[in-house]
């Protein structure tokens, strides 16, 4: 507290043992990870520590890196498409 003011408590999005995948991937393969631990806040977002479901590597990221697995969409490989919602064409096809 300071001044009088607190900062608002963060809490973890992802619970224990559900699916994520990274939020913005640099290979168009996106493996899919599992929460194994909800780290305490110690930064300025809550951290997690995650492992590959496939590859069994782990690793410890923010929660702004991942995304529910449950609620990823294609929308980010639909705009560098060029299409702007799924079922649209990618511009110049007809």
């Amino acid at each position: 507290m300071i001044g009088g003011l607190t900062e608002p408590a963060m809490i973890h999005k992802y619970e224990v043992g559900q699916s994520v995948v990274p939020a913005s991937p640099l290979r168009p393969s996106r493996n899919t990870y599992v929460v194994v631990k909800q780290l305490p806040l110690t930064s300025y977002e809550p951290q997690y520590w995650i492992q590959g479901m496939k590859s069994g590597v782990d690793c410890i990221v923010c929660e702004s890196q991942i995304e529910a697995a449950d609620d990823h969409q294609p929308s980010l490989w639909l705009a560098a498409l060029g299409a702007s919602k799924p079922g649209a064409q990618p511009r110049g096809s007809a």
